[in-house]
């Protein structure tokens, strides 16, 4: 039995304090702020309550197997439900794709519907081709821990093809631009430069095709609810009000947590906290900044929207909030700041002009600033993916998980990390 100290209570400190807890070590979480939860937390104000995303997921094992390996599964705490499109992508006002998810040949007949024959065979050989890699990457990358080049042999280099970007994948292999837009907005919208980002990333389109799109009932707010729950079943001692600011290490390993009030003895530190140890970043990356943000409160007469949807052309992507339970209804709408996106949106055929009861803008950065958390790094080439915290080596001891660790930062890839830093430590 060790002492572990987990630094953070978002998503990852949290997963990683129950998973670690349940292996019968003793677990303490060290939390800055005065509740846990962190991007769990809808934003709420004025009666409106916006998730930040994390409400949809597309690996549901991920999160199925983080309620497993710390106590009762996750059907008897809460719900997932099955979503039969995936989200809608708009192309103009009378061209819309309602993409199915978890079906190929559904994703086939549906584009070819929209955007005429042909265009959904070239789009299903596209996403085919990203089979290997998938493989690869789950076996290598996402299935435990990353060394950095040295873990993948050259038959699985090969596959990965780690020198072509995603934005030549697209354009040499779909044409049609509807279809290269389906894949290169979600990114754009994301922060990052598809023309940086390597091609084996077209496999998020696979993931979500075989895996499907699948939602949390009650979002967010349900989901740090059933956390914290399993947070008192497995008797963390969660320390509010205490801000970590480094680990101390002797002979090479970790032997506590320098806070502000003292230090917290530790065999081992599982660091999920926005910024790294000593407030430095071993990654030579550049920090990820999100899409400008309009939130919108919309009357009961509104459109109603039931699942992400993607605006192309001007990108702009509309998330319905999982966590608004009053009247009408919360969207959270990311876009480029190039135009006003209510515009962007009627031009569309979304037209919520008159529906607007509530609305606030916030731009690129001011979201991190706001909610006091970051989101990742972006990609400048796939050497990126070797330079994030997390991989290869460090102090003995020190386990890095989280939205801005290796794997990344969707719900998924924090989960993934947060089980392979957890199974570092089984006896």
């Amino acid at each position: 039995m060790s002492d572990v100290v987990v630094v953070g209570g978002g998503f990852a400190g949290i997963s990683a304090a129950v998973r670690i807890a349940k292996m019968r070590h003793r677990v303490v979480l060290l939390e800055a702020d005065d509740h846990v939860g962190g991007q769990l937390r809808p934003y709420e104000v004025d009666g409106w309550s916006y998730d930040h995303g994390w409400s949809e997921l597309t690996l549901p094992a991920t999160v199925r197997d983080l309620f497993k390996k710390s106590g009762r599964p996750i059907d008897r705490v809460l719900e997932l439900s099955s979503l039969p499109v995936a989200r809608r992508h708009v192309f103009d006002r009378d061209l819309a794709l309602d993409l199915p998810a978890g079906s190929r040949g559904a994703q086939t007949d549906a584009i070819d519907a929209v955007l005429g024959s042909g265009t959904g065979a070239r789009w299903t050989r596209w996403v085919d081709g990203f089979d290997p890699v998938w493989e690869v990457l789950r076996r290598t990358a996402l299935g435990g821990r990353l060394d950095g080049r040295s873990s993948f042999d050259r038959d699985q280099w090969r596959t990965l093809r780690p020198r072509a970007s995603l934005d030549r994948s697209a354009r040499r292999g779909l044409r049609h631009p509807h279809l290269r837009s389906m894949v290169l907005d979600r990114h754009l919208l994301d922060g990052q430069q598809p023309r940086l980002m390597p091609a084996f990333l077209g496999t998020y389109d696979l993931v979500e095709r075989s895996f499907g799109r699948w939602r949390i009932e009650g979002g967010t707010t349900a989901l740090l609810a059933a956390l914290e729950r399993r947070l008192d079943e497995r008797r963390v001692d969660v320390r509010l009000g205490v801000r970590a600011r480094d680990v101390v290490a002797a002979d090479g390993a970790v032997t506590g947590v320098v806070t502000d009030t003292g230090t917290v003895p530790a065999d081992v530190v599982v660091w999920a906290a926005p910024t790294g140890p000593g407030g430095h970043e071993e990654t030579d990356a550049l920090p990820r900044v999100p899409s400008a943000r309009t939130y919108l409160g919309l009357g009961p007469y509104a459109p109603v929207l039931a699942q992400q949807t993607v605006v192309h052309g001007t990108p702009v992507r509309i998330m319905p909030s999982a966590t608004h339970t009053g009247p009408g209804q919360a969207w959270t709408v990311e876009h480029t700041g190039a135009e006003d996106p209510v515009v962007t949106m009627r031009r569309a055929g979304i037209d919520v002009g008159d529906h607007v009861e509530r609305r606030e803008d916030l731009g690129p950065g001011d979201a991190a600033r706001r909610f006091g958390a970051r989101d990742g790094w972006q990609w400048s080439g796939w050497r990126t993916a070797f330079t994030l915290p997390g991989v290869g080596t460090g102090p003995a001891g020190l386990l890095r998980v989280g939205v801005n660790a290796h794997p990344g930062p969707s719900t998924e890839l924090v989960a993934m990390g947060t089980a392979a830093a957890a199974e570092t430590l089984r006896p």
